[in-house]
C-alpha cells in the first residue's frame, strides 16, 4: 500500500513539475479573463470567463444579446516552421447567462440562460525575451438560450478573441 501511494505522489509531482498555466486577458467577440492550462507540450485546456455581443439568427430576422460566458476548451498545438509559433485546434463548451435577446414571438426582452458546443482554432505565439503569448483564435458553434417561460432559441454563435496571458 506505501509503495501505491509514493507511486501515486511521484506520478501527481512529476505531472506537475511538466504543467505551465498562462493567465491574461482576451479581447474582440469575448471580453474578459484568459487562463491556459498545459499538460504536456502539445495538449493544453483554455478557459475563458468573458462577457461579448452575440448575434443570433432567428427564421425572419436577427437580434443581438449580450452575454457572460464562461468558455473552457480542450487545445490540440503543433508547432510550425517559424520558432515560438504554434497552431492549434479543439472544441469546448460554453454557458452562461444572456440579456437583450428579442424574438418577435416573445415581444420582451429577458435575462436567460445560455449553452452551447463550439469548435476552437488559432495561432499562438510564445515570446522569446518575456514570458508572454499571444494567441488569435476563431470559435464557430451552436448556442441555445432559454428563460423561465420555456422560451428557447438556437443560433449560430461564433467569437474572433485576442488573448495575451503571462506564463507562470
Amino acid at each position: 500500500m506505501k509503495k501505491i501511494f509514493l507511486a501515486v505522489v511521484v506520478a501527481l509531482f512529476s505531472i506537475n513539475a511538466m504543467a505551465q498555466h498562462e493567465i491574461g486577458a482576451v479581447v474582440g467577440g469575448m471580453n474578459g479573463a484568459s487562463y491556459k492550462y498545459w499538460f504536456n507540450d502539445a495538449f493544453a485546456l483554455q478557459a475563458d470567463l468573458a462577457v461579448g455581443l452575440t448575434q443570433a439568427a432567428f427564421k425572419n430576422h436577427s437580434a443581438g444579446m449580450y452575454d457572460f460566458t464562461i468558455n473552457p476548451n480542450a487545445e490540440y498545438h503543433w508547432a510550425l516552421p517559424v520558432e515560438n509559433l504554434k497552431i492549434y485546434a479543439g472544441g469546448g463548451i460554453n454557458f452562461g447567462l444572456c440579456n437583450g435577446l428579442e424574438t418577435a414571438a416573445w415581444g420582451y426582452n429577458t435575462v436567460s440562460g445560455k449553452f452551447g458546443i463550439n469548435a476552437i482554432t488559432g495561432l499562438q505565439y510564445d515570446l522569446a525575451s518575456v514570458p508572454l503569448a499571444l494567441a488569435f483564435d476563431f470559435r464557430p458553434g451552436y448556442g441555445m438560450s432559454f428563460d423561465g417561460n420555456n422560451n428557447t432559441s438556437h443560433f449560430f454563435d461564433w467569437k474572433i478573441a485576442f488573448a495575451v496571458r503571462y506564463k507562470l
